[in-house]
């Protein structure tokens, strides 16, 4: 394992740099000097009511790739050089971290308390998929891997209090894993249960966008223990749905979405939940004209914690869809240009979008309901979203 130290105490951009470098063509809600009508602001609403508290990676026109975070009001961003896919915060507040979509090889770490950054590289022959997770403790720190001379997809683990030092690695059961979350904690647990989305397809960095296995691929979804030992698995109902994103319900229930590599037109079911110890994945409930209509492609999944409600993203075809947990119902629809983030609030009952176009949105997560929506010009977040606080 390679650590990589650059820039470790470089500053933040100050926030009138950052505003005007962002570029947004929005006014802030109160008076305000003249440089900051140019800003990126937190919508007054949400700051008056909700105090964002969001991460995710971004491409900036003027600046790059680079780690966007709010907090309260105050955005400040940190350039990683690469395309990350998701940010994932430790619980205490202490770390952000930025993991490099495939097929890079770096996380950027934030340490938020020292003020600093640094560089961690993947071990040789293995790159990353863009997501990651900490233990409820903090402790440690996963990210599904790829080990493609083997074709064999691994998680990686790294030890915190180290500098995110790699310290081993588990089989992931399948190929291509790529988001993993863990069941709710039982009792005195410290180590739950980990739930890996293996997608199924091989790829390779000397040929980075290519499937290399579209007829044989082998999708699934793993409950793995604190040793990596596979508890359960499930296969999805038909071999090319590549299960890719996921989250895990406060009761324990597993929602996943998948990317068809099949004919679109005939695109099956996209959304599934499952639990652990049963037989199969269950499909939601909704018209099979859906799936062709969203083009095979879910981008992001999420449960709210205290609501019955899942968001669901399908970029391709600018869908946000809300489903009921409990029944599997879809019970609203709204669109947004290139949606892909989602994230829930983790007391009110709102779900958070963001787009691929720039825009950032507020959805009642009971009805579906808008709140609130802003564009911020040159930026174009990713595909996921993350609320900071615990």
């Amino acid at each position: 394992m390679k650590s990589s130290h650059r820039n470790s105490h470089a500053p933040n951009i100050d926030r009138r740099r950052l505003l005007q470098g962002l570029g947004s063509s929005l006014l802030m809600g109160t008076m305000a000097p003249a440089w900051a009508t140019q800003a990126l602001v937190v919508p007054p609403q949400a700051a008056k009511n909700e105090g964002l508290h969001l991460a995710s990676s971004i491409k900036n026109d003027a600046n790059g790739y680079q780690l966007l975070r709010f907090t309260g009001s105050e955005p400040k961003t940190q350039t990683s050089g690469w395309r990350g896919h998701q940010a994932v915060a430790s619980s205490n507040g202490r770390f952000l971290v930025s993991v490099a979509r495939r097929p890079d090889t770096q996380l950027l770490i934030e340490d938020l308390k020292a003020g600093s950054h640094y560089f961690v590289d993947a071990d040789d022959e293995r790159h990353f998929y863009g997501h990651g997770l900490f233990t409820p403790d903090n402790r440690w720190f996963y990210a599904p891997e790829n080990d493609y001379e083997n074709v064999r997809g691994v998680i990686g683990k790294y030890d915190v209090q180290n500098h995110f030092k790699k310290v081993s690695e588990w089989d992931s059961q399948g190929v291509g894993p790529h988001q993993i979350a863990f069941l709710p904690q039982q009792g005195e647990e410290k180590h739950p249960v980990m739930v890996v989305a293996n997608g199924g397809i091989e790829t390779h960095p000397d040929y980075p966008r290519i499937k290399l296995n579209p007829e044989t691929m082998q999708p699934n979804i793993s409950y793995l223990d604190s040793n990596g030992q596979l508890l359960d698995q499930v296969e999805p109902p038909h071999h090319q749905l590549s299960l890719r994103h996921l989250d895990i319900s406060s009761d324990g229930q597993v929602w996943t979405g998948a990317q068809y590599q099949g004919e679109i037109f005939e695109s099956p079911n996209l959304v599934y939940s499952h639990r652990l110890g049963e037989n199969s994945l269950t499909a939601v409930k909704a018209d099979d004209t859906l799936w062709p209509q969203l083009k095979g492609y879910i981008a992001s999944v999420s449960c709210h914690p205290n609501h019955d409600t899942v968001c669901i993203t399908a970029p391709r075809d600018n869908l946000i869809t809300f489903w009921r947990r409990s029944t599997g119902q879809l019970i609203a629809q709204q669109t947004l240009a290139d949606c892909a983030g989602v994230c829930a609030h983790p007391s009110l009952p709102l779900f958070y979008v963001s787009s691929g176009s720039g825009d950032l949105a507020a959805f009642n997560a009971q009805s579906g309901e808008k709140h609130w929506q802003q564009h911020f010009a040159g930026i174009h977040w990713d595909n996921h979203l993350t609320w900071t606080v615990s």
